[in-house]
């Protein structure tokens, strides 16, 4: 980090044109993974427009974030080698390019060491965090605990911020300039340990809640992301009322979050941690439960792709050293009871794709879309794998929500006792799936973009990439999604759906759990 891009030239070679016989299509829309089915083709008036699309050969953006750990600057060039005059019905084309990048350092650096771990929750639960920091430390972590009054009140560092979330942003801002902090666990819902309204508006919901907002904060030149930049104490504004925030969305933290609402939430979540990095791992750890069916009819787009198991695949490719075991739609395998019996068996990872809300998971056998199976808060009695704790990546709508009476599925399956999951990810708000093969790569689009494809990045990043700590992995997959799928804050119609796809997507669990724990058999 510390590296100002300044400009990124394009000089195509001399270019050439095609005039076709036959309009261009317009891209499918996404659709949300809501258990609402979405239209399909629309027909858009871009065919009257004189201007070429795109209007550039290239885009360009950066973004200061973490990578294996390391602060560093990323630069995204996105190409786009053709160029479409829509009233011509012309296609023009560059064979080759020239691109020139322009930059210079900047003072900026981040040398600190002092701390690894900044645990935060209110006073009340300190001696639990004492606990968790003896445990962390056995292990090398060096850990610190701070209450959200120490924050409030300026113990460590003095106060910035407009409110209680904002102090908390700039008091984690402190933390890795000073301490050189890499992981960061709030310990506590919303009532205790506050999030943000995030105001990314894709025309379905005005806001939703962001953890990230914690994790991204700096920009490339090292100065403060306040999600704010227009100053209207509306947070992550893109397309909404006219406005538009820039934010960098970049992790440079690794953030988790323990939803607790009380001391004895706080407690049994904890244990479990503290057990599952102590303990020898089983056979058990090597399985993987893969969930999906038919999510999406796609039949207008004259495809018929069944996308829940198509991610869920693309996830098991990553995975190679561990045993699937597929519970899908299109095998007569996809049921409740199912899900239950091999849950109960215990797992390293279980990945569920399809649809949701904020109290259940559920997906379609092939074509019949008003048949829903899947997982609700209902189920969770009935599991009891106890020890046996996987790592669950929710693929569905507000499964992972947060500000509700009744907490959402995804933590719940967290703070559950004897047995549930020691983790899970997932999205606090609509998320979103792509249909279609509209690059015409060979490859369905719901793991090339928005929800299928950066669960699937969780999955690279351990399987392939061997990223054994659990927050880690998380936000490199934040990073490699947004170096792949640029926000450029011009085309909401376009990527405001990386910005909320990145944004809502969140951890339950400790950003510094050693997969698979410190335990004889665990392979760490």
């Amino acid at each position: 980090m510390g590296i100002k891009v300044k400009s990124v030239e394009c000089i195509p070679d001399a270019t050439k044109n095609i005039t076709l016989t036959k309009k261009v299509i317009p891209a499918p829309s996404l659709h949300p993974l809501n258990k609402n089915q979405c239209s399909g083709l629309k027909e858009e008036r871009i065919y009257e427009s004189k201007e070429e699309y795109p209007s550039k050969w290239i885009t360009w953006r950066t973004g200061a974030g973490v990578k294996d750990g390391k602060h560093m600057t990323f630069l995204t060039i996105y190409i786009s080698p053709t160029r479409y005059k829509p009233l011509e019905n012309v296609i023009e084309y560059a064979s080759h390019m020239k691109i020139k990048i322009f930059y210079e350092k900047t003072p900026f650096s981040l040398s600190a060491d002092e701390y690894d771990f900044l645990l935060i929750s209110p006073p009340s639960y300190k001696k639990i965090m004492q606990k968790f920091i003896e445990h962390k430390e056995k292990y090398g972590i060096k850990s610190i605990w701070v209450s959200t009054q120490q924050i409030y009140k300026g113990s460590y560092f003095p106060v910035q911020g407009r409110d209680k979330a904002e102090k908390i942003k700039y008091f984690i801002k402190d933390a890795i300039e000073q301490w050189g902090i890499k992981y960061v666990l709030l310990v506590g819902g919303i009532g205790r340990v506050p999030t943000r309204k995030i105001y990314t508006y894709e025309g379905s919901e005005e806001y939703f809640l962001s953890d990230l907002y914690y994790a991204d904060v700096f920009y490339p030149d090292g100065s403060f992301s306040s999600w704010d930049s227009n100053g209207n104490s509306y947070f992550g504004e893109y397309n909404h009322s006219g406005n538009n925030d820039v934010m960098d969305l970049y992790p440079d933290v690794y953030v988790g979050r323990l939803a607790c609402r009380s001391i004895l939430e706080v407690s049994l979540v904890i244990n479990k941690i503290i057990s599952y990095e102590d303990m020898a791992k089983g056979d058990w750890f090597k399985r993987m439960i893969v969930v999906g069916g038919d999510s999406f009819n796609d039949s207008v787009w004259g495809t018929d792709y069944y996308e829940g198991e198509i991610t869920v695949e693309k996830s098991l490719e990553y995975m190679q050293n561990f045993t699937p075991v597929r519970i899908l739609g299109s095998d007569g395998s996809l049921s409740t009871e199912n899900i239950i019996n091999e849950f109960n068996e215990g797992a390293g990872f279980i990945d569920f794709e399809g649809h949701g809300n904020y109290l259940s998971w559920a997906t379609h056998p092939p074509h019949d879309y008003n048949t829903w199976i899947g997982l609700s808060v209902s189920d969770l009695y009935d599991i009891h794998n106890k020890e046996k704790l996987p790592i669950v990546i929710f693929g569905g709508c507000h499964i992972s929500e947060l500000g509700r009476f009744y907490e959402c599925l995804s933590w719940r399956v967290v703070r559950k006792a004897d047995g549930g999951a020691i983790a899970s990810i997932g999205f606090t708000s609509l998320s979103w799936g792509a249909d279609d093969d509209v690059n015409g790569n060979g490859k369905p689009d719901i793991i090339e973009y928005a929800s299928g494809y950066i669960d699937t990045l969780f999955f690279k990043k351990y399987g392939k990439e061997g990223i054994d700590v659990l927050g880690m992995a998380f936000g490199d997959a934040i990073a490699e999604y947004l170096n792949t799928c640029p926000v450029e804050w011009n085309n909401a119609f376009l990527d405001i759906w990386d910005c909320k796809t990145v944004s809502s997507w969140i951890l339950y669990g400790d950003p510094s759990l050693k997969i698979g724990g410190y335990g004889e058999g665990s392979g760490n």
